[in-house]
C-alpha cells in the first residue's frame, strides 16, 4: 500500500486478497459477453491513441450526482456524492483500468462503506447487487464477490481528462463520461480480478438494488426439467450477458431483447451464433459487441451452453410486461 500526504485525501496503491473461494455457478463471471450488440454509451470520438475533448462544462462538478439505493426495487435511501465524500473519507486509488489497459488514479470511497452507509450491515446477508446505469447497462454482481475482493465507488479522476476514460468501441477510440459514479476494483495485486477484465466495472451508475437471483431472473429461467447443459447456459447468460441483453423483458437494455418476439436461434445458424459470441469481428467490421473474454476458462464449453440455453428459451416466450 502506498500513501501520500494530502489535505483531505489519501493516495493508495491498494493491496487486496489475491485469491478467494469460487463464486456460486450462477455468477461465475470473468468478462464481458453479450449477444447481437452490446456497447456502452459513448461521449465523443477521438483518434486512436490521442486524447479527446470532454463534452462537459469545465466548471461542472463530476461528482455532483446522486445514487438511489433499493431492496428488491423498493427505495431505501438516496445519497449524493457530496454526502459520500463528507461521511466517507475519499481515497486517491491507483488501479489497472481495464478499458484503457493502463494504470489510472481515481478519487473513490470503499464500496463496502458506501453500502453500510445506505443499508447498514444487513446487505452482507443478501445474494446480489444489481447496478443500474443511465445508459441502460444493468450488471449483477454477487455480494460474495464484494466481500472477497476490494471494490470502490469512484467519484472523480484527478487530472485534465476529467471524470472520463478512453475506450475502444466499434473500432474507434472514444472518451466516455463516467458520471456520476464508476465501480472500480483493486487489481494491481489481485491477479484474479485483473484476469476478469472489465467484469464488475459499471460506469454512469445511478442505482444500486439488493436482489435475489430468483426474483431478478424469474422470466429468464429455462423451462422446468431442462438439461444440465441448458441450466449451465442460463447461469452463464446471467453472469456474462444479462447486463446488456434481456430475455422475456428481463435484463439490460444496451443490446436487443433476445427471446421475444424472436430468438436468435430462430434466425441464425448455430455455427454463426457461436462465432458471433466467440468473436464478432469474424463476422462484422467494428461490431458494437465485444467478444467473450479470451481469458475465460472452458470458453468453448460456455459458448455451447449459452447457445443451448437460447435454443431452449425459443419455446419459452413471455411477452415483456405481461401479467
Amino acid at each position: 500500500m502506498r500513501l501520500a500526504d494530502r489535505r483531505d485525501e489519501s493516495t493508495v496503491r491498494t493491496a487486496g486478497p489475491s485469491g478467494a473461494a469460487a463464486m456460486v455457478a450462477v455468477v461465475i463471471a470473468f468478462g464481458a459477453c453479450s449477444l447481437l450488440g452490446c456497447s456502452r454509451t459513448e461521449l465523443e470520438s477521438a483518434p486512436r491513441g490521442e486524447p479527446a475533448e470532454v463534452a462537459t462544462s469545465p466548471g461542472e462538478d463530476p461528482g455532483a450526482g446522486s445514487i438511489d439505493f433499493l431492496i428488491e426495487s423498493k427505495p431505501v435511501k438516496l445519497l449524493t456524492a457530496d454526502e459520500l465524500m463528507k461521511n466517507l473519507k475519499p481515497l486517491r486509488l491507483e488501479v489497472f483500468e481495464p478499458y484503457e489497459r493502463a494504470n489510472a488514479v481515481f478519487t473513490a470511497v470503499p464500496l463496502e462503506r458506501v453500502l453500510d452507509e445506505a443499508y447498514g450491515p444487513s446487505w452482507r446477508t443478501k445474494e446480489a447487487i444489481l447496478f443500474g446505469c443511465r445508459d441502460g447497462y444493468e450488471p449483477t454482481i454477487p455480494v460474495r464477490r464484494i466481500l472477497e475482493h476490494q471494490a470502490f465507488l469512484a467519484i472523480d479522476r484527478p487530472g485534465d481528462v476529467g471524470f472520463t476514460i478512453l475506450k475502444d468501441e466499434e473500432g474507434t477510440r472514444r472518451r466516455i463520461d463516467l458520471r456520476p459514479f464508476y465501480v472500480i476494483w483493486e487489481n494491481l495485486d489481485n491477479a484474479r480480478v485483473r484476469t476478469e477484465g472489465d467484469y464488475g466495472w459499471p460506469y454512469q451508475v445511478i442505482r444500486i438494488d439488493l436482489v435475489s437471483f430468483r426474483s431478478r431472473f424469474q422470466e429468464m429461467a429455462p423451462p422446468a426439467h431442462s438439461s444440465s447443459q441448458v441450466q449451465a447456459g442460463f447461469d452463464a447468460f446471467v453472469a456474462h450477458c444479462s447486463k446488456c441483453h434481456a430475455i422475456n423483458g428481463r435484463g439490460g437494455a444496451i443490446g436487443p431483447e433476445l427471446n421475444y418476439p424472436a430468438n436468435p436461434t430462430e434466425y441464425l445458424k448455430e455455427e454463426w451464433l457461436r462465432k458471433w459470441i466467440d468473436d464478432p469481428t469474424l463476422m462484422r467490421i467494428a461490431p458494437r459487441m465485444p467478444p467473450l473474454n479470451p481469458d475465460l476458462p472452458d470458453r468453448t464449453r460456455i459458448i455451447d451452453e449459452i447457445v443451448a440455453y437460447l435454443g431452449a428459451m425459443a419455446s419459452h416466450k413471455i411477452e415483456p410486461g405481461a401479467p
